[in-house]
């Protein structure tokens, strides 16, 4: 079965991921700088009011996917406060100097996660040697990997990634993202899932400017010309 994750950074948007059919919520904050951790009220209410599973992201600040023991001692304390919520699976990823994947490291959080449900996110497209890092990915437990096939967006690397699902889909999912909309959903029909925003601009007030939101039209359209 296909299945669509709905990257939400508010509520609105995790009320119109359930309404619109989606499969699964990515929670994040921070939305400009790639997605961060969101806070553990975000998580709770979510969990709340959400019918569908939700993800969280485990990211504690922007920038690349090299941590410090004091960052990970803060991703530690994160998951360990999604368990205490029953959040569904969380979304990470840890890299090396020299951008191979962090098998100590990933260990670690995935132990600490108990070793449930989790995706490997786009620090997948920064690793130097994409099927050698699939396979260590694989190997670790992760269920998938979320990616653009190394490029600016899934589009221009959807040959990459499609090609990575023929030759090592049996071993982990692939997920398409960034830049996935209703109007191009359909060049990933050999996928089992894709990721996306669906995100639209919304003007809070004069003051303060726009923020983002997933809309709801947008995520039924994209269900509906992938489902």
């Amino acid at each position: 079965m296909k299945a669509i994750e709905i990257a939400c950074c508010n509520l609105e948007s995790v009320i119109n991921a359930n309404k619109g059919g989606a499969s699964r919520i990515e929670l994040f904050e921070n939305l400009s700088e790639g997605g961060c951790t969101p806070s553990y009220g975000m998580m709770k209410r979510a969990r709340e009011i959400s019918k569908i599973p939700i993800y969280a992201m485990i990211r504690p600040r922007a920038g690349g996917f090299r941590y410090s023991k004091d960052e990970l001692g803060i991703m530690c304390d994160d998951i360990k406060q999604c368990l205490d919520l029953n959040l569904d699976g969380i979304v990470f990823g840890i890299l090396t100097e020299r951008n191979e994947v962090d098998i100590e490291a990933c260990s670690y959080l995935l132990e600490t996660w108990k070793n449930r449900p989790a995706t490997f996110h786009r620090a997948y497209d920064c690793t130097k040697d994409k099927e050698s890092s699939v396979n260590t990915i694989a190997q670790l437990g992760f269920e998938r990997i979320l990616t653009s096939g190394g490029k600016v967006n899934a589009i221009e690397g959807k040959e990459d990634i499609l090609s990575l699902h023929r030759k090592f889909g049996n071993q982990i999912s692939f997920m398409a993202g960034s830049g996935v909309l209703a109007e191009n959903v359909h060049l990933f029909s050999e996928l089992n899932e894709v990721h996306a925003t669906c995100k639209v601009e919304k003007i809070s007030n004069n003051l303060m400017g726009s923020y983002s939101y997933s809309a709801l039209n947008k995520i039924i359209n994209l269900r509906k010309n992938f489902i």
